[in-house]
């Protein structure tokens, strides 16, 4: 029964006991699409296929559709977690822009913006239903 309830404690402080507010992890979300969409001509330039390019934008659309979903809800999670994830979403959106200068090849590209849908979809689950 005691680990039952410490692990019922420490859920709590994962999802809710945290500092992040809405305003601050839409501003995450907003810098990861507009860095994924900005960092978009240089990433298809390197992109030999059709399909090679479709999946570079698949990646960029996901990332725009975490930020565009989360407008519409209030932000329920707010714990520890989720505001490190807001931290290293913004830092990953710095950092697509420079490695897009930089791209080698089509693999480099259709990887681009792998760090950013996982950290964006992370976020967006902070956010709850309704608005």
């Amino acid at each position: 029964m005691k680990k039952a309830s410490r692990r019922a404690a420490r859920l709590t402080s994962i999802v809710g006991d945290g500092k992040l507010e809405q305003v601050e992890a839409l501003e995450a979300l907003r810098l990861a699409a507009e860095a994924a969409t900005d960092a978009l001509p240089d990433a298809l330039m390197k992109c030999e296929t059709d399909e090679q390019r479709r999946q570079v934008v698949r990646q960029r659309d996901l990332v725009l559709l975490a930020f565009l979903q989360s407008l519409n809800k209030s932000l329920k999670l707010t714990g520890a977690a989720f505001e490190q994830t807001a931290q290293n979403l913004e830092a990953a959106a710095g950092e697509v822009q420079k490695k897009a200068k930089g791209l080698k090849d089509a693999t480099e590209a259709i990887h681009l913006f792998a760090d950013l849908v996982r950290l964006a979809g992370s976020l967006a689950l902070a956010f709850g239903g309704g608005g």
